[in-house]
């Protein structure tokens, strides 16, 4: 057996190291995606952005009250003899700042965290699309994409309505988006009943996968398909990419619709400030 054991001195690609190629596997070609994503939200926002790849640690905060905009995300597992390290430099990187609760997504499993004042959140699915043609839009239904900031104004106040993000709300514009994420690699849209805006979904675009995030359907409209129809928009921005999201467990039937296989769950984590 002496010639299968690895030298003390190897590094063993593990599937999560720094130097991993992108589309060495689903999970972190995902990881990597949010955490360039958020960053591109925050960056654009003129929020705060701390990189360290060597830990696996990507930390935005745009300040705003709500924790969709206050993400934290790592690209590697946590071994438990460096939890505390962790949680220590996620408290001093967000606690003497201004800004509501912050988002901690990990692919991988944690200790638990809530004797440090973290707020379990859950393990929501991840799920995966292969590259394909999206479905017809929905019925009434006209799907715009962003192009200016009136219409990135309707999506955003569309997903604070409706998600809802009571904490944003009375929305004001640009709370959380600012024109120049029009310039990164972001592409989103919304969805119009008439000329009212009513849905939204959005796709980031990252060198392995495109990214689906920010899907919300307003509740009066909600059992006809908009939001199926805006998120087969988002999922097919790069054709030949397969795309990635989080469900909800609630909403997890609407992505089996369009194709979307499970993956494994993440954990979620809610820092208080």
């Amino acid at each position: 057996m002496s010639e299968l054991a690895a030298s003390p001195e190897e590094e063993l690609e593990d599937g999560c190291r720094a130097g991993t190629p992108d589309g060495d596997n689903l999970v972190l070609d995902y990881a990597r995606a949010e955490a360039a994503a958020f960053g591109a939200l925050a960056a654009a926002a003129g929020g705060r952005l701390l990189d360290d790849e060597d830990a696996g640690l990507h930390l935005r905060d745009m300040g705003v009250d709500t924790p969709f905009g206050n993400v934290a995300l790592l690209t590697r597992p946590v071994a438990d003899a460096d939890t505390p390290a962790l949680l220590g430099r996620l408290r001093s990187f967000y606690d003497d700042h201004p800004g509501g609760p912050f988002l901690v997504f990990s692919p991988w499993r944690t200790a638990d965290w809530s004797a440090s004042g973290f707020v379990r959140v859950g393990h929501p699915p991840l799920m995966f699309r292969p590259a394909g043609a999206a479905p017809s839009p929905a019925q009434g239904l006209r799907v715009v994409p962003v192009a200016d900031e009136d219409t990135l104004a309707d999506f955003e106040r569309t997903l604070i309505e409706a998600y809802p993000t009571p904490e944003m709300q009375p929305w004001q514009r640009g709370s959380m988006f600012a024109r120049g994420v029009l310039d990164s690699d972001w592409r989103f849209f919304v969805g119009y009943e008439g000329d009212e805006a009513v849905a939204t979904a959005a796709g980031f675009v990252s060198p392995a996968v495109t990214l689906v995030e920010l899907v919300s359907t307003r509740p009066e409209v909600r059992g006809r398909g908009y939001g199926a129809a805006l998120t087969a928009a988002a999922s097919v921005v790069a054709p030949d990419q397969p795309a990635m999201l989080i469900a909800s467990d609630d909403g997890r039937g609407v992505y089996d619709g369009l194709g979307y296989l499970p993956l494994q769950r993440h954990t979620l984590w809610l820092g208080l400030r």
